[in-house]
């Protein structure tokens, strides 16, 4: 885990170098469930895989209506009865667990002028896949490491996204703030060796619903 660790926190700190010095800053934490499902020519059908996402929230006001947000996340993706060509007909499940970095712009609405805000956004994400595991698609647990024997061969390193979602949130006096938010993420890459060899595409997306808190850095680090 802490091998994966360095090229996510190096993305990170690449991102956040990026912000203008000016921009008011935020430290939060946000979590809840996941509900991946695959999709693609190499995937005949799929059912979703319900899982967990959260982790570190860094946001960077720019301006009064526009942010840029990134942070560092873990997030659990995978699908349900998945068929692909090489299970001889039969279903198999994964389950796959990332570290991601997103890269997301926001712009922000106050409602009818009051505290809470709505924020649509979208952007880019940058996953490192940290493990995954499967099952036939009779069994219920998740027990057999991903590797080059299971159907769609080995799980790519790398994932590409793109997140597009709905930001809300509370503010409360001295610029703390109560979260939540929906978002679906698009996968871009090939996520099974098997389907990259054979000119296919089976790509991860992911529903997220979390909520959470964020305090303003200068007053954490006081």
């Amino acid at each position: 885990m802490k091998l994966f660790l360095i090229p996510a926190l190096l993305v990170l700190l690449i991102t956040v170098n990026m912000v203008p010095a000016q921009a008011q800053s935020r430290i939060g934490l946000m979590a809840g469930p996941s509900l991946g499902i695959m999709t693609g020519s190499f995937v005949d059908d799929s059912g979703f895989e319900a899982g967990f996402s959260g982790g570190l929230l860094l946001d960077f006001q720019l301006g009064e209506k526009w942010a840029f947000v990134t942070g560092i996340q873990f997030i659990q993706k995978g699908a349900l009865k998945v068929k692909v060509p090489s299970a001889g007909g039969g279903t198999h499940g994964f389950q796959s667990a990332y570290l991601q970095v997103p890269i997301l712009g926001r712009v922000a609405f106050a409602l009818s002028g009051g505290p809470w805000h709505l924020a649509p956004f979208s952007g880019f994400a940058i996953g490192i896949n940290v493990g995954c595991k499967s099952k036939d698609g009779d069994r219920f647990e998740f027990e057999d490491e991903c590797d080059e024997t299971t159907p769609g061969g080995n799980m790519k390193t790398l994932e590409y996204s793109i997140p597009v979602g709905l930001h809300f949130w509370r503010e409360f006096p001295g610029g703390s703030r109560f979260m939540l938010e929906a978002r679906y993420e698009f996968g871009l890459n090939n996520v099974f060796d098997q389907a990259a060899d054979a000119g296919q595409s089976a790509r991860n997306n992911v529903m997220r619903f979390m909520f959470g808190f964020a305090l303003p850095l200068n007053e954490v680090s006081q």
